[in-house]
C-alpha cells in the first residue's frame, strides 16, 4: 500500500482543486476554487468543470493550497451537497489505477454508474405563478425556462448562460419557490426505488433458524471471532456444494449488522441465484441492496444513492459491486471466488476478487471468498498463510454427495456417430433420463455449447461458413433459421446452397444445447424440457422466470450451458449428465484442467440437494485425465496436489505473476509489424535493467488463437516474472513502446484470465 497517496482532506487553504474527469488522461487535471465554493468543496465530491470546449463533471481527488501552474480555469459548480467517493474509495481507485496500469479516469468510469458521469440527470422546470427577479442571471434562467414547456436540463442551461455561478442562481429560485428541480432519468423514467427482488419481500416469510453442523458452527465461530476483534483478514470457507455456505453468510452478516456495520456480497452472475436474493430478502427485509448491470440507468442511481445514504444493510451484486458506497462497510464476502465472471475482459481489466480483498484491507474488515472449488491461487494463499482456511467436508442433514460416473465415449466408436442427433448421448444417459423421469425427478443435462450444429460445412467441396467479421466459424441456431458469430454477433440466414460451390449439401457438424433439446424430445417423450442459454435468455427477467419454474418443479428436464452450473439449490434435482465433458480441456490455457474440474464439480453438486440421492453421469473421451480421476473421487485436495506440480513445473500462476500484452487494428500486417517492434523494444528495456532481467520472461509475440475478432487483427505478447512490482514496471514500459493512436490499440491485462 505504500505507492498510495493519501487525498488531502481540507488542510490548509483551499485555493486550488486536483480534478480526476471521466477520460483515459494520464494525469488529473487542476482548477482553481472560487471564493464563494471554498467552504463547500471537499475531497471526493462531483464539480462541473470546463475542458475544452466542453463543460464536464469530475470527481476532486486532492485540495491544494498552491500549485506550479500559471494559469487555472476555475470550477464552475459543485452538483452535490456531499462527496460522493470517500476516502477508501479514492485509495482504492489509486491502487487500482497503479496495479492495473490504468488512468485513475478510467477507474472512475468503472466505479461510478453511468448517471453519476453526466450532468443531464438534473432537470429544471418553472412553477406556475409570477416571479419578480433582481438578480440578472435569475432572470436569464427563468426567461430560458419559459421558452421551453418540459423543463431543460442542466446541461443545456449551463452551455446556454455564460458567467456566474449556475448552481447557486438555480438554488436561489428554488428556494423562493419559483422553479422545481428533478432528478430525471432519460428514456426510461424511473421506477420506485426498490428492486425485484425487495419487491417481493412481503410475500417472502423469514425461514425457521437452522441448526448448524459441526462444520458451520466452527467456521462461523472463527469468522465471528475476527469480526469481534476488529481488523482485516481473508478467510477462505472451502465447502463442498450443499454444505451450507450460505448460511455461514448469512449469520456472519447478521453478526455484522447487530455492530452496525454493512455487508456486502459479491456473486458471479446475479441474475442467476434469485434464490439468495429471496434468502437475503427475508432474512434483511428491507434492508437489501441489488446492484448489477442488468438494472436500467435508473435503478442503478437509485440504487446507488440508496445504499449511499445507509439505507441498505447488505449489498448483493456482481463485479461491479465490489464499489458498493456502503458507508460504514465490516464484512466483504465473495462467493464462489473461483469463478472467472469476477474479471472484467474489457475496459478495465480488473478482478473483483481480488479488489475485494484490498477494500477490506483498507477498510480493516474481514473478507469471506466461499468455493466448493477454491482458485488454485486462493488456495496457495492458505498454504502460504495468507488466507485462513476453513472447510467443511459434508453436506448438511447429512445427506450424502452425489454419486460420479465416468462414461468413456472413445469406446462408442463410430455406431454412436451414425445414431443422428442422439449420438452426444449415451445409452447409459439416456435410459437413466427415462428413469429419473418416471420417478417424478428432475435431471439437468450440461453442454457448454450452444446453437443447434457448431458450423455449417459443404459435403461435397468441404466450404465451411464463417464470420465476415471474425476468424471464427458460425453456429446454426436452427429455431431462429440462422448462422451466428457468438463472438460479434454478426448473423446471416441459413442459406440452402453452398455460396462456393452452389450445390445444395450444407449440413450442420458439432451439436448445440438447440440440437441436444431436440433430441430429449424424442428421448423422454411427454417430458417438459426447457433449454437455458444466452439465446433463451436474452431478454429482461427471462432468466429469473425461467429460474422460478424449474425451482417449482415445472421442468422435468433443463439443458443448458453453464449458465446451469451456477447457484441453483433445486432439491427435485438427482440426476445430472454433462456432455463432452472434456472440451474445455483442449483450451490454449495453462488454467484447462482447473476450469474443466471446476466446472464439472459444480454441475455435479447442483444434483442429490434434496431427500433423494444424486448420480451424475460425465462423458468423456478423457477418462484417464487426472482431472476426471479427481473428479470421480469428488477430491478437491488431492487433484489440487497434482495440478500445483504441474504449475511448478512450468512456472505458471501462482509461482509467477503474468501479464498480458495485446495489439489490435484493422491491417493484419501492420499489428503483426507493431507487436514484433513492441516485444523488441521491451526485450531491450530488459537488456539494460539487470533487474528485470534476472526476473522477467518476455514471451511471444504470437497471433492470438482467435487472430482476427470484429474486424480487428490481434497479436500477443506474455510477460512472465515471479516479482509483481518489476513486471508492473516493465509492462508500463510498453505504453511508451506504443503509443495510443485511433487505429493500432494496446491493451495491458494484469493477471489475465483468458488466453484466447
Amino acid at each position: 500500500m505504500g505507492l498510495l497517496n493519501s487525498p488531502n482532506m481540507n488542510s490548509g487553504r483551499v485555493n486550488f482543486a486536483r480534478v480526476v474527469v471521466h477520460s483515459p488522461l494520464s494525469q488529473p487535471l487542476i482548477y482553481s476554487v472560487p471564493d464563494d465554493l471554498r467552504e463547500r468543496i471537499v475531497v471526493g465530491m462531483r464539480v462541473l468543470i470546463p475542458l475544452g470546449k466542453r463543460k464536464v463533471t469530475g470527481v476532486v481527488l486532492e485540495l491544494l493550497e498552491t500549485t506550479s501552474l500559471n494559469h487555472t480555469k476555475p470550477i464552475m459548480a459543485l452538483p452535490d451537497d456531499a462527496p460522493i467517493l470517500d476516502r477508501t474509495s479514492l485509495l482504492l481507485s489509486q491502487w487500482i489505477a497503479q496495479y492495473y496500469l490504468a488512468t485513475l479516469g478510467e477507474v472512475l468510469t468503472a466505479i461510478l454508474p453511468p448517471p453519476l458521469r453526466r450532468e443531464s440527470l438534473r432537470t429544471v422546470y418553472l412553477l406556475p405563478g409570477e416571479f419578480s427577479a433582481s438578480d440578472p442571471l435569475e432572470r436569464e434562467i427563468v426567461a430560458l425556462l419559459r421558452q421551453g414547456k418540459r423543463g431543460m436540463n442542466v446541461n443545456t442551461l449551463t452551455r446556454q448562460i455564460s458567467g456566474g455561478n449556475l448552481y447557486q442562481a438555480l438554488e436561489r429560485l428554488q428556494s423562493h419557490g419559483a422553479v422545481a428541480i428533478r432528478d430525471r432519468m432519460q428514456g426510461r423514467r424511473p421506477k420506485d426505488p426498490v428492486t425485484a427482488g425487495e419487491c417481493s419481500a412481503a410475500t417472502l416469510v423469514k425461514p425457521p433458524a437452522l441448526s448448524l453442523t459441526p462444520a458451520q458452527q466452527s467456521a462461523l465461530a472463527a469468522i465471528q471471532v475476527r469480526q469481534q476483534r476488529g481488523g482485516f483478514e481473508v478467510f477462505l470457507l472451502h465447502g463442498v456444494t450443499g454444505s451450507g455456505k450460505t448460511e455461514v453468510y448469512l449469520r456472519a452478516m447478521e453478526q455484522a449488522r447487530q455492530a452496525g456495520r454493512h455487508s456486502l456480497v459479491l456473486i458471479p452472475e446475479i441474475s442467476l441465484t434469485p434464490q439468495l436474493i429471496d434468502r437475503l430478502v427475508a432474512r434483511f427485509p428491507g434492508r437489501v441492496g441489488i446492484l448489477h448491470s442488468a438494472l436500467t440507468s435508473a435503478e442503478r442511481w437509485l440504487q446507488w444513492w440508496r445504499i449511499a445514504r445507509g439505507e441498505a444493510d447488505v449489498v448483493i451484486g456482481a463485479r461491479s459491486a465490489v464499489f458498493a458506497p456502503l458507508p460504514n462497510l465490516g464484512l466483504i464476502i465473495v462467493d464462489e471466488e473461483h469463478d472467472t465472471s469476477y474479471k472484467q475482459e474489457d475496459g478495465l481489466r480488473y478482478n473483483g476478487r481480488d479488489v475485494a480483498g484490498v477494500r477490506g484491507k483498507l477498510l480493516g474488515c474481514p473478507v469471506i471468498l466461499g468455493s466448493a472449488t477454491p482458485a488454485v491461487e486462493s488456495y496457495d494463499n492458505c498454504r502460504q498463510g495468507r488466507y485462513r482456511l476453513l472447510q467443511m467436508a459434508s453436506r448438511v442433514q447429512s445427506r450424502p454427495m452425489p454419486k460420479i460416473e465416468l462414461v468413456d465415449l472413445r469406446a462408442r466408436g463410430k455406431t454412436a456417430r451414425n445414431n443422428g442427433a442422439h449420438w452426444l448421448i449415451s445409452q447409459e444417459l439416456a435410459h437413466a433420463l427415462r428413469e429419473n423421469y418416471g420417478k417424478s425427478r428432475q435431471s439437468l443435462i450440461f453442454l457448454n455449447r450452444r446453437g443447434f450444429a457448431n458450423f455449417l460445412q459443404c459435403r461435397l467441396c468441404g466450404h465451411v461458413l464463417r464470420c465476415a467479421h471474425c476468424s471464427v466459424t458460425l453456429t446454426l441456431h436452427l429455431q431462429r433459421k440462422s448462422v451466428c458469430c457468438h463472438h460479434c454477433n454478426f448473423r446471416r440466414p441459413v442459406l440452402e446452397f453452398c455460396p462456393e460451390c452452389g450445390n445444395a449439401a450444407l449440413a450442420g457438424v458439432g451439436s448445440g444445447t438447440e440440437q441436444i433439446e431436440q433430441a430429449l424430445h424424442q428421448l423422454v417423450p411427454g417430458a417438459r424440457i426447457a433449454r437455458m442459454d444466452r439465446d433463451t435468455t436474452s431478454r429482461r427477467g427471462s432468466q429469473e422466470s425461467l429460474i422460478r419454474r424449474w425451482e417449482r418443479g415445472e421442468i422435468d428436464i433443463l439443458v443448458g450451458t453453464q449458465m446451469i452450473t451456477k447457484g441453483h439449490d433445486v432439491t427435485g434435482v438427482t440426476l445430472v449428465g454433462a456432455l463432452l465433458a472434456d472440451t474445455s480441456l483442449n483450451l490454449p490455457d495453462f488454467r484447462a484442467a482447473e476450469r474443466t474440474f471446476q466446472l464439472l464439480s459444480q454441475v455435479a453438486g447442483r444434483s442429490g440437494r434434496g431427500d433423494d440421492p444424486g448420480r451424475v453421469i460425465v462423458q468423456t473421451y478423457s477418462p484417464d485425465h487426472y482431472t476426471m480421476r479427481h473428479l470421480l473421487q469428488q477430491d478437491y485436495r488431492a487433484f489440487f496436489t497434482e495440478e500445483i506440480e504441474f504449475r511448478r513445473a512450468v512456472n505458471y500462476p501462482p509461482f509467477s505473476r503474468l501479464v498480458s500484452l495485446r495489439v489490435d487494428g484493422p491491417k493484419a500486417d501492420v499489428v503483426e509489424v507493431k507487436a514484433k517492434n513492441l516485444a523488441h523494444g521491451l526485450r531491450e528495456q530488459l537488456a539494460r535493467n539487470t533487474k528485470w532481467r534476472e526476473h522477467i520472461e518476455v514471451l511471444g509475440p504470437a497471433p492470438s488463437p482467435i487472430l482476427k475478432l470484429r474486424n480487428r487483427y490481434r497479436w500477443q505478447l506474455l510477460l512472465k516474472g515471479k516479482h509483481s512490482a518489476s513486471l508492473l514496471e516493465l509492462a508500463g514500459q510498453a505504453r511508451a513502446l506504443l503509443p495510443r493512436s485511433r487505429a493500432n490499440r494496446l491493451h495491458i491485462d494484469v493477471d489475465p484470465y483468458s488466453m484466447l
